[in-house]
């Protein structure tokens, strides 16, 4: 059976995120790490501001994705993953494309995309959100939905946290 982990860095002390962050995916022995945020990238450019560049943001020179390489560790961003309306904390919009059985949406596309990665041996894959609890993420819906969808409930969904990794068996979720 794969194993699809996922990850929100949120999860760390600022001031010992990237750290964390990479100590877990080595863990998980994570080879992939898949960026759903539809903004990694910092929201101003100063780096002396409270929302300038930090580790755990996309760059042109160091931060997540230089980060990552240095470990071996694979960055890919899928903007088709991420939740279509940041100020929707109950994700009605999400669930209702994820639900719309033409298919034609972006997130659509995405778990096609996610799917196939997962089946690429051999890469370990893990979804990578800012949000520190998996129960209110929208990285869990999307994870339900590839294990539901393209694996026919055939997928193990692992969450890494900031103190372990917690392992759940399919058609479960993780607390």
């Amino acid at each position: 059976m794969s194993t699809l982990f996922t990850v929100g860095y949120g999860a760390w002390k600022t001031t010992a995120r990237m750290a964390g962050l990479l100590a877990g995916l080595q863990q998980a022995g994570v080879t992939t790490l898949i960026d759903t945020r539809h903004s990694p990238c910092a929201s101003a450019t100063d780096p002396r501001s409270f929302y300038g560049p930090k580790d755990w943001n996309l760059q042109p020179t160091g931060g997540m994705a230089e980060a990552l390489a240095r470990q071996g560790i694979r960055y890919l961003w899928l903007v088709e993953l991420g939740n279509p309306q940041k100020n929707d904390p109950a994700m009605q919009v999400l669930k209702w494309q994820l639900a719309d059985e033409q298919g034609n949406w972006p997130i659509h596309r995405g778990l096609r995309q996610l799917a196939d990665l997962i089946r690429a041996q051999p890469h370990t894959c893990c979804l990578l959100c800012a949000c520190e609890q998996y129960e209110t993420c929208h990285r869990r819906l999307v994870a339900e939905a590839v294990r539901d969808r393209y694996f026919g409930g055939d997928l193990s969904i692992q969450n890494i946290g900031s103190r372990r990794v917690e392992h759940k068996s399919p058609g479960s979720s993780i607390h």
